[in-house]
């Protein structure tokens, strides 16, 4: 099976047919709206976010074509999928034989990945040059941020240079050793230095044989890897200080993020509404978002605890993360909103 045809199936499959097809297309593409985000954790997708951002949707309507008429999907509705028992096995296969980087985390890494790999390539390529007493080369990455940042934080003594270059040696490897030996050479293969160049995600693709989509997933498994060892360990200085982000604390839409400083000011949902004039729903999926990322802000104010508890419960007894089912099953009791609210923080705890 073809690695996005895989890819495809198992989103489809954790969305139990309660998404569209557009809805993997925006999970995959990292669509930053308050669907997509608690879409992604309300069927445990999000570490797929924003992991193939070169998809076009003429690629994935042939992808879909081909899972219907190889039986793998059976269409329900205009944009909706079911996957189908052929469809189970062939997708039980995909997952065994390509199994998804352990340390995979599109969501949560979405903020930092991109910015964490320019500054290293860029990075390790000016130590490698410098220590060889040449620092006449074309920079890797061609980005003036990304190379005003390295440039104010490279050593400045010879000397500096070499011992920065161990230890930055070190810590690479140490990730690295922890990785699946594939893992850790393909992503070897894309670092610059003196004598040699790095490669494109296409060109490694290529020298790996296998697809780009492939080669994007298992290249971005390092880089998350690296990002989480920094954040659960001490033992990567460097690692850290190439990955800070004073502005990254958190990946909270611009939005969403200054409803979150009024709720710490202690400002009430109806208050927000009208200090911000947004319309009240607007400021519900806030806090979904808020709840979703914020792993200590409590939904309490917002949800009771036995209406909380009712939720979960009939999501559990209709086996559903589906909004109106849960609603139903619950005679209505409950508004969207607190539905939501529960579902999303209990995907996180």
């Amino acid at each position: 099976m073809e690695y996005l045809n895989g890819v495809v199936l198992f989103v489809l499959n954790r969305y139990k047919g309660e998404r569209s097809i557009s809805a993997v297309y925006h999970l995959l593409r990292g669509k930053k709206s308050s669907q997509t985000i608690q879409d992604a954790r309300l069927f445990d997708v999000s570490f797929l976010f924003g992991m193939l951002k070169h998809l076009n949707r003429n690629q994935l309507q042939d992808v879909t074509v081909n899972l219907v008429n190889e039986g793998s999907l059976f269409q329900t509705d205009q944009d909706r999928y079911v996957i189908t028992q052929d469809g189970n096995s062939a997708l039980q296969t995909f997952v065994s034989t390509h199994p998804f980087p352990m340390h995979l985390n599109g969501w949560k890494y979405h903020h930092l990945a991109d910015q964490f790999w320019q500054r290293l390539s860029l990075y390790v390529q000016s130590l490698s040059y410098s220590v060889h007493n040449n620092m006449n080369f074309y920079p890797v990455m061609k980005d003036e941020l990304i190379q005003g940042w390295v440039r104010n934080h490279f050593p400045t003594r010879s000397e500096d240079r070499v011992k920065i270059a161990a230890e930055l040696y070190q810590e690479v490897t140490h990730v690295l050793e922890k990785q699946p030996n594939y893992l850790a050479t393909f992503f070897v293969h894309r670092l610059s230095g003196v004598g040699r160049t790095g490669l494109t995600l296409q060109q490694t693709a290529t020298e790996f044989r296998i697809t780009l989509e492939e080669a994007t997933i298992k290249f971005y498994g390092v880089i998350h890897a690296c990002l989480t060892f920094i954040q659960t360990s001490s033992d990567y200085p460097l690692l850290a200080s190439l990955a800070a982000d004073e502005h990254a604390e958190m990946p909270l839409t611009s939005s969403t993020r200054q409803t979150y400083e009024l709720l710490m000011k202690g400002l009430t949902m109806d208050q927000i509404v009208n200090k911000r004039q947004l319309k009240k729903s607007t400021i519900e999926d806030h806090l979904v978002e808020i709840a979703i990322n914020v792993p200590d802000f409590s939904i309490d104010p917002f949800v009771t605890r036995q209406a909380q508890q009712s939720i979960k419960t009939a999501s559990q007894e209709t086996k559903s993360q589906r909004l109106k089912t849960v609603k139903e099953h619950l005679n209505h009791k409950y508004p969207y909103f607190e539905i939501r609210l529960t579902l999303c923080k209990e995907g996180v705890q």
